[in-house]
């Protein structure tokens, strides 16, 4: 499910299996099982994997999806080189939390340039949390706004209480959690400002 990006970018990273086993604190037999598929990791491990390899989260759960651009000899309207159908967003599902992801920006645009930012729709259920403890963003800093649903919006110290069409700003490094109070399915737009897969 995993394996093959966390194999992928760890030997890009010209590390050992031993030396992502020791970073972490797993057994060599532990991440050989994940890269082979015959384990899936916890959302935990997933983490601290993708903290020892230098990449986001994002990246490793994608699995082979790849999103790109129409090219230009593919449309004869040049604006629509940086379009992304419907149909082509990538959707996302991280280990152990019931959260619908679907990123809707690509990652490389025309002429081999990357995009800066990272766009999200996330689909809270009621009463659910969008990750399982207060995380940061060390690299990057994330913005949302709530097109449907209520949220109680917890970073560092204080909390908030985010109303349809309210948005939020969260500086890196700053740990935050949000939860969906409402009874109805959340929608969420969510912008990280670097390009986090």
């Amino acid at each position: 499910m995993y394996g093959s990006r966390i194999r992928e970018m760890r030997k890009k990273r010209g590390l050992t299996l031993k030396e992502v086993a020791e970073a972490t604190g797993y057994t060599i037999g532990h991440i050989s099982q994940i890269e082979r598929d015959l384990k899936s990791p916890s959302l935990v491990a997933l983490r601290k994997i993708a903290a020892c390899l230098d990449c986001s989260e994002v990246w490793l759960i994608m699995g082979d999806s790849e999103l790109s651009v129409e090219s230009s000899e593919e449309k004869n309207n040049s604006k629509e080189t940086y379009l992304v159908r419907k149909e082509k967003r990538i959707p996302m599902k991280i280990p152990e939390i019931d959260v619908s992801y679907s990123i809707f920006t690509p990652s490389k645009l025309p002429d081999s340039k990357e995009a800066q930012m990272t766009g999200l729709i996330v689909r809270l259920n009621p009463n659910t949390w969008v990750t399982e403890q207060m995380i940061s963003h060390g690299n990057y800093d994330e913005s949302l706004l709530l097109l449907k649903g209520e949220l109680e919006l917890r970073m560092d110290n204080s909390t908030y209480v985010i109303h349809e069409g309210d948005s939020f700003y969260i500086p890196k490094n700053c740990l935050h959690n949000y939860m969906n109070t409402s009874d109805e399915e959340a929608t969420i737009i969510v912008y990280f400002s670097q390009l986090v897969y």
